[in-house]
Formats: C-alpha cells, sequence, structure tokens
C-alpha cells in the first residue's frame, strides 16, 4: 500500500510538473508549432488529404464532441501518460504490473471523455423529434433550399441546444464541400455523433438534397412520424422500467429487512446470533454476498436500460 502511494505521488508531482511548464511556455510552443506547420505546410496538406484509419476518426469523434479538438491531442496526452508512468512505475515494479498500471492510467482520459461524449450523444438523441420538425418548417419557408433551412434552423431552434453545434458543424462542412464525396463525409460525421437511426436518415436526406437538389421533405415527414411512434413506444418503456426499478431498489431491501424482522420475531433468533450467522458463517456470508452483488447487478441493467438514447 505505501508502495503504491509513492508511485502515484511521484506521478502526481511529474504531472504537475509538465503542467506547470505547457502552461508557463504556451504562447512559445504555439508559435513554435505554427513554425513547424508552415515549414511542412506540403506534407500537412498531403495528411489532410489522406484518408483517415477507423481509430483516428473514431478519436476525432469523441474529442471534437466534448473538447473541439482533434483526436490526435488526446492520443498523444495517452501515450504521454503511459510512457510517464511506465518510467516511475518501472523502478518499483515489474514490467508487466507497471504495463498494465501504465496502460489503467493512460486509458482514463479516454474513459473520461467518452463517459461524457455518451451522455451528449443521448441528450441529442432525445431532440430528433423537435430537430426535425423545426428543420422541415424551415426548409418549406426556404422554399426547399437546404443550405438556408438549416442556417434558420439554428438561428430557431433554442430547446435543441446539444445538437446545434453538430448541426452548426456540418452546415459550415457543407458550404465548404467541393464535391459529393465532402458533402457525404460532412453529413456522415453529424450521423456518427448522434449515432441513432433518425440521424443517419435525417443526414442522408440533407446529402440528398445538398447534391442532387431534390425536396425531401416527404422523406422527413416520414421521419417525424417514426419518431411520433418511437415516442409512444418510449414512454411505454418508460413505464415498465419505473414499475422494475420500483421494484428493485424498494422491495428486495424492505423484505430483506423482512426476514430480519420474521427471524428475530417468530423465529426466537435475537439480532447479535442472526448477524453473526448471516456475516459470519461461511454459508450466511456466502450467499449474503451473492444476493448483494446480484442486486447490484439488476440496478447496474435497469439503469443501462432506462438510459437508452431516443431512436426507433
Amino acid at each position: 500500500m505505501k508502495l503504491a502511494m509513492n508511485i502515484l505521488i511521484e506521478i502526481v508531482i511529474y504531472l504537475v510538473f509538465l503542467a506547470g511548464i505547457s502552461f508557463t511556455y504556451r504562447k512559445d510552443l504555439a508559435q513554435y508549432t505554427a513554425k513547424l506547420k508552415t515549414r511542412h505546410r506540403l506534407r500537412e496538406r498531403r495528411k489532410q488529404l489522406q484518408e483517415q484509419s477507423r481509430i483516428e476518426k473514431h478519436f476525432d469523434c469523441i474529442t471534437k464532441a466534448t473538447l473541439n479538438v482533434k483526436g490526435t491531442y488526446l492520443m498523444t496526452c495517452m501515450i504521454g501518460i503511459y510512457l510517464l508512468v511506465m518510467f516511475v512505475a518501472s523502478r518499483n515494479l515489474t514490467v508487466v504490473n507497471a504495463m498494465i498500471l501504465s496502460a489503467s492510467m493512460a486509458l482514463a482520459p479516454y474513459l473520461i471523455l467518452r463517459i461524457k461524449f455518451e451522455g451528449i450523444r443521448r441528450k441529442s438523441s432525445f431532440e430528433g423529434e423537435i430537430l426535425v420538425s423545426n428543420f422541415l418548417n424551415q426548409y418549406r419557408i426556404a422554399n426547399f433550399n437546404v443550405y438556408e433551412a438549416l442556417e434558420r434552423l439554428l438561428q430557431e431552434s433554442k430547446n435543441t441546444k446539444s445538437s446545434n453545434p453538430f448541426v452548426l458543424k456540418m452546415l459550415l462542412q457543407l458550404r465548404n464541400a467541393g464535391n459529393p464525396k465532402e458533402i457525404r463525409d460532412a453529413v456522415n460525421k453529424f450521423a456518427n455523433i448522434i449515432n441513432t437511426n433518425w440521424s443517419r436518415m435525417f443526414a442522408y436526406n440533407i446529402q440528398i438534397a445538398s447534391e442532387k437538389g431534390i425536396n425531401v421533405s416527404l422523406a422527413i415527414e416520414d421521419i417525424m412520424a417514426q419518431l411520433r411512434d418511437a415516442r409512444t413506444i418510449f414512454e411505454e418503456r418508460k413505464r415498465l422500467n419505473s414499475e422494475a426499478v420500483r421494484i428493485v431498489v424498494y422491495m428486495i431491501p424492505f423484505l430483506y429487512v423482512f426476514t430480519i424482522v420474521i427471524s428475530i420475531k417468530y423465529i426466537g433468533m435475537s439480532v447479535t446470533n442472526y448477524f453473526r450467522n448471516q456475516l459470519f458463517t461461511k454459508e450466511g456470508f456466502l450467499f449474503f454476498t451473492v444476493s448483494s452483488v446480484m442486486f447490484l447487478m439488476n440496478i447496474a441493467i435497469i439503469e443501462i436500460v432506462s438510459r437508452q438514447k431516443f431512436d426507433y
């Protein structure tokens, strides 16, 4: 325990030291980075034209949605943390243990951002009905001009704060797109961030309207109809989940307390004997542990089910 605390303190000291250096010399580092970019601008341009790998797209999607930075910054941060922790831990631990500790510490920033990212996805998914409805209204007002409709959508949509930044990014990329591939990339980024069926269908219709100028109002109306049906199903599922939550969270602890009362009042067992048999015997402790774990697993499953994204 003492060894682990010493390693943790060393890691924190090194991280604070590096953070202080980066904060003190942030302007110099920014200028030096800008010089390197201008010196190797042709190489940078070639990198921009290259197709990103799946892992780079994944990191880009997460970091741009949460921090509005490139995914390479997160990857660099994770590699830096891994090497720093590996350097400190390898002096006190075995190589295998040091690698496990380094990997765990390096994954921490990704996990934190991933949790935040999933929260943003869920909030945005619940705005689908309002977003699609507002877009359809503005699309008709703009005489079926998809670019003008998206601009009006951003001006009028005050109830879609979570998804508005993604719509804005999509609109800017569509404005700068010079070919169908860039249009597809722009709408796919929007669809991948929210990652629902309605967002993919909505993005596909935006793509068709942008590429070919086709009137997609009927297709948008169909998305709205499916979202209304999904709302009805969601409310019913929410009601059923609330019943399950009440049964698991309130009924099971009540039944456990009820068994204690029955054991003491009707069987004649004392409180001391009851808890000694429950916690300090092999069989009692085994059953109590299994029951507690299953209780927590039920709560976790209910949380996962009840916190699903809104979709059809």
